[in-house]
């Protein structure tokens, strides 16, 4: 079911069972999965990667060159996994360095409007709302919320299972499990309806608010937070995970 106002080269990789829409465009140096549905006016550059059963929306552009003065016109890609909805009028740019990718993972919601930079990573199951702009480098771990307009400065990384709220300037990493809001965005608890929601028990709830406490309420640094977090709770991966998250941090975190 393509329409006969697309146009598609020859060279491109379709897989069984597409959509096109009217003149959308996808070039030579494209693969796209089983199953996807593009919608009119889409345009798929070289180096973009479909895996199966994505939704492409009106108008956006996937795979355009790197918004980087570093970038040279090398051969990079983006890779976009499966079971994505990325809506109308996204930008979702390739990465910068010969043989590198911009990284989508699966089953994310993409909203109107919103921009992918070069050489982000998104994990899985990620909700990016409304005109979202994410810079290059930004890396989001699986199940974040991300809200309508919010501004996310390049190298920061936002936890899994955060939500960030709707008009927030990012230019520190989030850590996983919390709330962040605001211009700058500060820390506001835990995410505890999200974490219901995705069948966090009790149990594990206790301990993220213990972590919390420990981290965010006791006025200790964060060598200090991390060492008692460490040796007074009991071992899990929520544990595990936020204390990897505050030891790599690259641009410190919002406390």
């Amino acid at each position: 079911m393509i329409h006969s106002t697309a146009i598609i080269s020859p060279k491109a990789h379709l897989g069984a069972n597409i959509k096109i829409g009217a003149f959308s465009i996808i070039d030579e140096d494209v693969v796209v999965g089983d199953n996807c549905v593009l919608a009119q006016r889409v345009h798929l550059l070289d180096g973009a990667r479909l895996g199966n059963n994505n939704f492409i929306g009106e108008g956006t552009l996937i795979a355009n060159p790197a918004q980087d003065l570093k970038y040279k016109g090398e051969r990079s890609f983006v890779k976009i996994g499966n079971n994505n909805v990325i809506r109308e009028y996204v930008t979702i740019h390739k990465a910068t360095g010969e043989g590198i990718a911009t990284v989508i993972g699966d089953n994310n919601f993409i909203m109107t409007a919103a921009h992918v930079g070069h050489d982000c990573v998104i994990g899985n199951n990620v909700i990016m709302v409304n005109a979202v702009a994410m810079s290059g480098h930004v890396t989001v771990d699986d199940f974040a919320f991300i809200s309508g307009m919010t501004t996310i400065h390049q190298n920061v990384r936002i936890g899994g299972q955060s939500m960030i709220g709707g008009g927030s300037k990012l230019s520190q990493d989030v850590p996983p499990y919390v709330m962040v809001s605001g211009e700058p965005a500060r820390c506001f608890g835990l995410n505890k309806v999200g974490l219901k929601r995705r069948g966090f028990t009790k149990e594990k709830l206790a301990q993220l608010d213990s972590i919390y406490k420990i981290f965010f309420r006791s006025r200790l640094t964060l060598v200090e937070a991390l060492k008692k977090i460490k040796n007074e709770l009991p071992d899990s991966e929520e544990k595990n995970y936020f204390i990897e998250f505050m030891q790599n941090s690259k641009r410190g975190t919002i406390r």
